[in-house]
């Protein structure tokens, strides 16, 4: 793969573009790109089908005493991406993860039987009273936000004369000088966004090709702290998904004890499949197997994000067995008028996360400028 240039192209210098910008979606990407095109002075507008910014990064603050991430969650490389997205060395970052510990106790449970050993060294950090939501809505979305439309779902793209026009679903037309499509990979795969002409056939190829994991997260309350930081079973890292099992409330200043599920691909079903009672149900049952019976006599309350049922997501992110050059095509700009960028469309050999996002959205907004 192409090594990306996020960390090189802080500046933009040489910019010669001076048109429009019409970004598609406000989630990671959409409103980093946004961000980046504003520090340069560039003309910009955000559309964004629902009536609310963030994308997967969506968070509640009604749940606990602390921030509960009902979409991304970790921080999967240095603290350093933080500045990176910042990208202004005047602001003072005071967002605080901490990393987990190589004691922490990780439960392994097959066949009936729970055994425990210790997590050793872990990448991943935790966001402490804070998320990713809670991070963007602090130091980007405060300068992007009187840009940013809501309501409003692009349905076709019409790249070709020298201006793009895009309309919406209600017939409304807008134009630009270039388009930056951030929406996830599963709306352009349902066809929710029509392009004329038709993208090339390599990039419509690799969008149906693609596979795109569907995603549940769960938080449960309990009165008593029975889990460990990890509970993984057989299936918890397969080709065909993930699931585990984990402390939600680890290293937060709380007393709470919140357990919280996430499953993707083909382990989410089992629990798609059901709502409301019955898939609370359905998880202390599980849990009363393993913890003999605690989860269903200490349960406090839950709340649940089925991120496949999400009208403009109906997704997780990108598979992590995807070939490599998958995203690298989905990653290619069209005719140097429409670009493309996220968690699925990056020019490095990983994807999925909320760095990635950023990441591509530095790319295209450098390659959009130049």
């Amino acid at each position: 793969m192409i090594p990306h240039a996020f960390a090189h192209n802080t500046d933009f210098k040489h910019v010669i573009f001076s048109g429009n910008v019409l970004i598609i979606g406000a989630g990671a990407a959409g409103m980093s790109a946004g961000y980046l095109l504003e520090q340069r002075g560039i003309d910009f507008t955000i559309l964004e089908s629902s009536h609310a910014y963030g994308g997967r990064m969506k968070r509640t603050n009604t749940f606990s005493d602390f921030p509960i991430p009902l979409g991304a969650e970790w921080l999967h490389v240095k603290e350093s991406i933080l500045k990176d997205i910042v990208n202004d060395a005047n602001v003072k970052i005071t967002t605080q993860t901490q990393g987990y510990n190589y004691y922490d106790r990780i439960g392994y449970y097959n066949s009936g039987m729970l055994m425990y050993t210790n997590l050793g060294k872990y990448a991943d950090r935790k966001f402490i009273g804070s998320t990713w939501f809670d991070f963007f809505d602090e130091y980007v979305v405060s300068n992007i936000h009187p840009s940013i439309k809501f309501n409003t779902q692009i349905v076709d793209v019409d790249y070709r004369n020298d201006k793009i026009i895009l309309t919406d679903s209600d017939s409304v037309r807008y134009e630009a000088d270039k388009v930056l499509v951030t929406v996830p990979l599963k709306i352009l795969q349902d066809g929710d966004v029509q392009f004329i002409p038709k993208l090339p056939r390599a990039k419509l190829e690799a969008i149906d090709e693609a596979l795109v994991w569907g995603g549940i997260k769960v938080f449960m309350e309990f009165t008593e702290k029975f889990y460990p930081t990890e509970l993984l079973f057989t299936d918890s890292e397969t080709n065909w998904g993930q699931r585990l099992y984990y402390d939600a409330a680890y290293a937060q200043n709380t007393n709470s004890n919140i357990l919280g599920l996430f499953a993707v691909g083909e382990q989410a079903l089992q629990y798609q499949a059901h709502s409301g009672i019955d898939l609370k149900d359905y998880i202390l049952n599980e849990l009363d197997e393993i913890f003999s019976g605690i989860p269903s006599r200490t349960f406090v309350k839950h709340i649940v994000q089925n991120w496949s049922e999400e009208p403009f997501i109906r997704s997780a992110y990108l598979a992590d067995v995807v070939p490599s050059r998958i995203s690298s095509i989905l990653s290619t700009s069209v005719e140097q008028k429409i670009f493309f960028a996220g968690e699925a469309y990056t020019q490095e050999d990983d994807w999925g996360g909320v760095h990635n996002a950023v990441r591509s959205a530095r790319d295209a907004v450098h390659e959009i400028l130049l």
